[in-house]
Parts: structure tokens; sequence; C-alpha cells
């Protein structure tokens, strides 16, 4: 596993145990854990597939037990099918001063637009970029033109979403870092943010 999951089995999740369980799973990083507390103590789960129980909040959590590989996808396969997808970033390119996509963006644009239809209900974030060239109130202007532009093309795709949002950052958190007045292609984009 690549992230760090929690499986609590709660009576008013599941319906199926009168004990809560907390599981840590395997992150990917070197260090791994969490505290598990109650009104009557606390303990440190550290080992990888450890697991306390816990059976009300005046008893104190149990000693940590392994749970085997096999049995946790078993019992929790319910819970890894729900776990949420990463987000996703895709970032598309425009011509000098226009709302005109590179040649190569059009074709970004379409397979962004295809991951926002996998991931339906999903949320976006567009936002939009400039070089250094030229002043920076126009710079705002533009850079919001360009993300109401994708916003636009989203929305005409008609594919629900849970909400959709254009935001023009102008010359501010650029790709590329550059001096003022540098014409860099590469901070003359979008970027679309799905989560």
């Amino acid at each position: 596993m690549k992230k760090t999951l929690l499986i609590t089995t709660l009576i008013s999740f599941i319906g199926c145990s009168k004990k809560t369980k907390v599981l840590l799973l395997d992150s990917g990083k070197k260090r791994n854990a969490i505290v598990v507390s109650t009104n009557k103590g606390s303990t440190l789960v550290n080992k990888i597939n450890g697991f306390v129980e816990l059976v009300d909040k005046n008893q104190p959590p149990s000693t940590i037990k392994i749970m085997p590989k096999d049995k946790i996808y078993t019992h929790y396969s319910r819970l890894f099918n729900i776990e949420p997808t990463a987000p996703r970033t895709y970032i598309v390119y425009f011509k000098p001063n226009s709302k005109e996509l590179t040649d190569g963006s059009k074709i970004v644009l379409n397979q962004a637009i295809e991951e926002i239809k996998r991931r339906s209900a999903c949320v976006v974030d567009v936002i939009g970029h400039t070089d250094t060239v030229g002043s920076y109130k126009v710079n705002a202007k533009i850079s919001l033109d360009r993300a109401n532009y994708i916003k636009n093309i989203i929305k005409k795709r008609r594919v629900p979403l849970l909400a959709l949002q254009a935001k023009g950052y102008g010359e501010e958190d650029l790709l590329m870092k550059t001096s003022n007045n540098v014409s860099e292609k590469r901070n003359r984009n979008v970027e679309i943010f799905i989560k």
C-alpha cells in the first residue's frame, strides 16, 4: 500500500462487531505509527498490520496484535474498494497573449476530460497562469480568461461534477521561475486539478 490506511470496524459502520479495531497498514514510508487513546490509556501502534481493539472509552486499548495480510484483504475488501483515488493534475499550454491552446495541449485536455468522466462526480479546479511579459494586472486577467475558457469546455461536456471552479494566478506561483518580462512558454498554462 502506498498510503497509511486506518481500518475501523464500528457497530454503526459495518454492524458486525461490538469491538472497534484500529489497524495500521504500510504507507511505504520508513515510519508508520498511530496513537490509539481512550479515557483509560493509550497504545502506540507502530507495527505494520498491527491492530488494537477497543471495547469502550473507559477501558484501555488492547495489546497490539498482528493481522495476516490475507485476512486484512478478506475482511476489509469493502473499505479498500471505497478508498479515494489520488488527485490527478493535467497541464495545458497556450500560445502567447491568447486563449488558443498549443496542438499538443488539445490532446492533453481531452485526456483530462476523460479522467474527469472516469471519476464522476469529482471536484475540478482550473488554475490559469501567464509568463512575466506585460503588466501584473493584464496577466492576472489573461490567466483568469484562460482558466474560464478551459472551465467552459469542461462544462460543455456535461459531466456530473461536485464542483468546478476557475482561478487566475497571473504571474504568481509559476511553473518555471523567471525574472520579470521573460517569455517562458511553460508558464503560459492552465493546471487542471481533479480530485
